[in-house]
């Protein structure tokens, strides 16, 4: 869970090399595209609902620059302190 969290808190800060070291490399194809993808963001709230082993279960908040809100479920498994996987679907 605490890698998981501060992979958000970078994104939050726009520490993006920093989200990209914590997993950001196993859920994109490119660090220009992790960034990009985070454009329209302000800011992310997640939410830890469990934890399995490794398998992290979250939902997620992202408000827009427009002010709009998208949400979000779905799991990132971590292992040895990274993100090395994701599945997380948009919900609203």
């Amino acid at each position: 869970a605490a890698t998981v969290q501060a992979y958000f808190a970078a994104i939050n800060r726009h520490d993006y090399s920093r989200a990209w070291d914590l997993g950001g490399r196993n859920t994109a194809s490119s660090f220009s595209q992790f960034e990009n993808g985070f454009a329209e963001t302000a800011s992310d709230r997640v939410t830890i609902v469990s934890v399995s082993g490794g398998v992290v279960t979250v939902k997620l908040v992202a408000t827009q620059t427009d002010g709009t809100v998208k949400d979000y479920a779905g799991t990132y498994t971590v292992n040895q302190g990274v993100i090395t996987g994701s599945n997380i679907k948009q919900t609203g």
